[in-house]
């Protein structure tokens, strides 16, 4: 059993449904990132090169393949019951003293789709 002053944010123990999220977000603040680079790049690139055609890249993530480890928790506290997930890496097997052989798998796929019609004529 692990020590009683263990900081249990450090091991990020999260809720399915939080974790996630949280990779979405990610996923979407990257997408944007390299969009607003860019965009920085286009706006600063000299006149001349912009007439004989030149164009800075544009990257997209077509696809996002996440695959994790994770240790599954259930925990009762009150009247209320869950699962909690914690991605299952070093600091978390030394802590814990746990097997690999436990682990359960979360795979997600996010990919791009066209906006709603109601969106896609937004100047």
């Amino acid at each position: 059993m692990p020590e009683s002053n263990v900081d249990f944010s450090e091991v990020l123990l999260v809720a399915p449904a939080q974790m996630i999220r949280q990779m979405g977000m990610a996923v979407a603040e990257a997408q944007q990132a390299m969009d607003r680079a860019s965009m920085q790049s286009q706006e600063s690139m000299p006149e001349d090169m912009k007439k004989l055609g030149y164009q800075p890249s544009w990257y997209h993530m077509s696809e996002i393949d996440v695959e994790l480890k994770l240790a599954v928790h259930y925990e009762e506290r009150g009247n209320k019951a869950g699962i909690l997930i914690s991605p299952f890496n070093a600091k978390y097997k030394n802590l814990f003293t746990y097997q690999a052989e436990g682990t359960s798998t979360l795979k997600l796929k996010i990919v791009p789709v066209p906006p709603p019609p109601a969106f896609s004529n937004i100047p």
